[in-house]
């Protein structure tokens, strides 16, 4: 029987049978119809249903011709019926994925996580088992889910995508606190280091991560590199947040900076009682991994993820409300733009959606061309298309880039905390929904 192997954690990836197909597929649509088939639970899908999910607002006879051909390109990237019958099985009037014939990342990642939640031990620093399960699954992760597939103009699956990136992300996260709180009680300080590396990277907010480095570095004879921690999130912190690390943290570095002994100095629900002696003193190298668009010094997703977490947890402290709006913006009459006029054109567009907000304001790039802004305190919900209309008015205008004068389309929307939603996929999803539908009409109205 032929050998099936996806992976979603990260860019999209088939091997069938030892091949690489990821790049023989030929359309984005088929890439996306695989994935879809593959994660949802095991039962026959409705062709017309199928059809409807990737073809929205159109007429059935096209939605369904289009999915015809779909089909009819992943046979063919398989090597034909044959071939793909191992694993999908298609009607006239149905299609079902059969899982138990495939190797899916993500299928194995929740087993991994889910069996170490089961396990009956008393502390995960003394299961050995349990640790293995999460670094495999750690392991797995190789970046966002579908990270590389967006569909703009298909809404239920850019929906369904940002539902099961955001549910992967937060299981990641937590594997990752896991393994270093384990490493951390065993002294093994390279493993703690590394995964709470690696969750910084992820998460650069968090100071509990930031702290047990700190630490770490410190036991390891390594002082001078635990007072840059200290510096590096302070920056993150006070250019994220605009406020100054905790005082948990401050204190931490004090103690740090006067050689004062630093075991009874609390970190967090990361660690636990501090191990006394280090296990090696080795050099410990950080990863490294942009946390800001180098070109346009804004940040890109991991750090928009946090402050809009955080965000969303002043609102609900302060009983305020908070706006978050993503946008596209196209160049209709230059679509190929060499790659020095497309640096100075993003960084000309940066520029206008900064002059549009206020300056505690965030915006953020999520993607290429797509952006995100997260604007709190609005008290007044009725301001929100003002605020809209001011966006659009100066993100429609043509830029000027020395002598080209470089035409834009933008494709804006919206949603409100907390009448829209309470938690971040939920708003992005609105967003996103609105902003893809703004496009949609724009290219109906075009045509």
């Amino acid at each position: 029987m032929s050998r099936l192997e996806i992976s979603l954690l990260g860019p999209f990836r088939v091997h069938f049978d030892g091949n690489d197909l990821s790049d023989i597929l030929r359309t984005r649509k088929e890439r996306a119809l695989l994935a879809y088939l593959a994660v949802e639970p095991a039962r026959l899908q409705p062709r017309e249903m199928v059809a409807e999910f990737f073809w929205p607002n159109r007429p059935e006879t096209y939605a369904r011709m289009n999915l015809r051909q779909a089909m009819l390109g992943l046979r063919k990237a398989f090597g034909g019926e044959d071939q793909i019958a191992d694993f999908l099985e298609v009607s006239d009037e149905s299609i079902e994925f059969m899982h138990k014939q495939v190797w899916m990342d993500t299928t194995a990642f929740d087993g991994y996580i889910q069996s170490s939640k089961l396990h009956p031990h008393i502390d995960l620093h003394n299961c050995q088992e349990c640790i293995n399960q999460l670094e495999e699954a750690v392991d797995l992760y190789r970046g966002d889910f579908l990270s590389d597939l967006i569909l703009n103009e298909v809404t239920g699956f850019q929906e369904w995508a940002v539902f099961n990136r955001e549910r992967y992300f937060r299981s990641m996260i937590n594997a990752l606190q896991a393994l270093a709180k384990a490493y951390y009680h065993r002294s093994n300080f390279d493993q703690t280091y590394k995964y709470a590396w690696r969750y910084v990277e992820m998460a650069p907010l968090e100071e509990s991560a930031h702290r047990l480095l700190m630490r770490l570095l410190t036991k390891s004879g390594r002082r001078n590199a635990a007072l840059q921690q200290y510096q590096l999130c302070k920056s993150i912190i006070e250019r994220e947040l605009g406020i100054e690390p905790s005082p948990e943290t401050q204190k931490l570095y004090t103690m740090i900076l006067n050689n004062q002994p630093i075991e009874r100095i609390d970190t967090g629900n990361l660690v636990g009682k501090l191990p006394q002696t280090p296990r090696g003193t080795r050099p410990l190298k950080p990863p490294t991994g942009p946390l800001y668009d180098p070109n346009t010094e804004i940040p890109l997703r991991s750090i928009f993820m946090d402050r809009l977490r955080h965000a969303l947890m002043r609102m609900k402290r302060n009983q305020s409300n908070a706006l978050l709006i993503s946008l596209t913006v196209s160049f209709p009459y230059h679509e190929h733009l060499l790659p020095d006029l497309k640096k100075q054109v993003e960084v000309l567009v940066v520029r206008r959606l900064l002059g549009t907000v206020r300056e505690d304001d965030t915006v953020a790039k999520v993607n290429d061309n797509e952006y995100a802004l997260v604007l709190e305190d609005i008290h007044n919900p009725e301001v929100v298309p003002a605020i809209i209309n001011k966006i659009s008015n100066a993100m429609n205008s043509p830029l000027q880039v020395k002598d080209q004068r470089v035409q834009t389309r933008l494709a804006i929307g919206w949603s409100l905390y907390p009448q829209d939603g309470r938690d971040p996929a939920t708003l992005i999803n609105k967003a996103d929904i609105a902003m893809r539908t703004d496009r949609l009409q724009q290219n109906i109205h075009k045509s």
